[in-house]
C-alpha cells in the first residue's frame, strides 16, 4: 500500500527572489490608475508604505477621492500608511459640455500646470527618499511627455530609488530609458469603450 505525499511546493514564479524595481501601466486603454488602486490596497494591507501622487486630476473631481482619503487616514494593526497628494490642475469641464482642456490645444499649458507637475515631482523624490515600500506616479509619464516637467529631471528623481521600494509609473507612453530600466511593464489597449466616462466607475 502507497501513501501519496502531502508535501507542496511554491509555484516557481514565488520560490524566484523579486527583483521588481520599476513598473510601467501603459496604453490608451482604461485601467492603468484603476491597477494601482489595486496595489495600494494589497501593499497597505500586508502593512507596507505608500506614496500616491495623481499628476493630472484634482481630489475634489476624482470619485476615489473620499476612499482614499479614508485610507490615508486609517490606522490598524499591521495597516500601512498611505502618503497621498493630488498635484493636477483641474481640466475637467472647462471645454465645450465638460470636455478636457487638452494640452495640445491654444493655450492649454498653463503656469500653473508645470507648477503643480513640479510639485508632483518633488512628493515623488520625497517618498524614495523616505523609503516606501511602493512609490506610484500616477500620469507622471504623459505629463512628461507633453512637456510639463523635464524628462532628464524626472530621470534624476527615479534614480533615488533604492531596494526595496518599488516605483509605479502610468501614461500612455514610456521614452526609452525607462523602458529599458523598468522591470515589469504592463499595457491597456482599447478595443471598444461605451462613450462618455461615467462618474464613479471611470472617473
Amino acid at each position: 500500500m502507497t501513501t501519496e505525499s502531502t508535501e507542496t511546493t511554491l509555484d516557481p514564479v514565488f520560490e524566484k527572489p523579486s527583483v521588481e524595481k520599476i513598473r510601467l501601466y501603459l496604453g490608451t486603454g482604461c485601467g492603468k490608475t484603476t491597477a494601482t488602486f489595486g496595489l495600494a490596497m494589497r501593499a497597505l494591507s500586508k502593512g507596507m508604505n505608500v506614496t500616491l501622487v495623481f499628476f493630472d486630476k484634482l481630489e475634489e473631481n476624482s470619485s476615489e477621492g473620499k476612499g482614499l482619503r479614508i485610507l490615508a487616514e486609517a490606522a490598524g494593526e499591521n495597516f500601512g500608511r498611505l502618503t497621498m497628494h493630488y498635484t493636477g490642475v483641474n481640466r475637467l469641464g472647462t471645454g465645450p459640455k465638460g470636455s478636457f482642456r487638452l494640452y495640445s490645444s491654444p493655450n492649454g499649458i498653463l503656469p500653473e500646470d508645470k507648477e503643480a507637475a513640479a510639485q508632483g515631482l518633488q512628493f515623488i523624490k520625497e517618498g524614495l527618499e523616505r523609503g516606501d515600500d511602493l512609490v506610484i506616479g500616477d500620469e507622471v509619464l504623459d505629463v512628461g511627455r507633453v512637456g510639463l516637467v523635464d524628462f532628464e529631471a524626472v530621470r534624476k528623481v527615479f534614480d533615488l530609488r533604492k531596494d526595496p521600494t518599488v516605483l509605479v509609473l502610468t501614461g500612455r507612453r514610456a521614452p526609452d530609458w525607462l523602458m529599458e530600466s523598468a522591470s515589469t511593464i504592463s499595457t491597456t489597449t482599447q478595443l471598444k469603450h461605451h462613450g462618455r466616462a461615467i462618474e464613479g466607475i471611470d472617473c
